[in-house]
């Protein structure tokens, strides 16, 4: 189901508005239940987290703003 090597960053949203970035070897340990159990990354966090999980991000690339000549054009979403 998912390929672990490509996954490098995983980060967990809470209910409660916080967030942890999971390590490596969390990611590769959290890659390998999912595909042993045939399910979603997700929904294998929502089911193991001790704290309610609004939304899990996989491989998000940074935020980078459109600047033009030193000035902010427009914002650009992170993904």
């Amino acid at each position: 189901m998912y390929n672990c090597e490509e996954i490098k960053s995983l980060n967990i949203k809470y209910m409660d508005n916080t967030e942890r970035q999971l390590t490596p070897d969390e990611i590769k340990s959290i890659c390998n239940m999912a595909n042993d159990n045939d399910i979603s990354i997700e929904m294998l966090l929502k089911r193991i987290e001790p704290k309610p999980v609004r939304c899990v991000e996989i491989n998000v690339p940074p935020y980078t703003p459109a600047i033009k000549d030193g000035k902010l054009t427009k914002p650009m979403p992170p993904y």
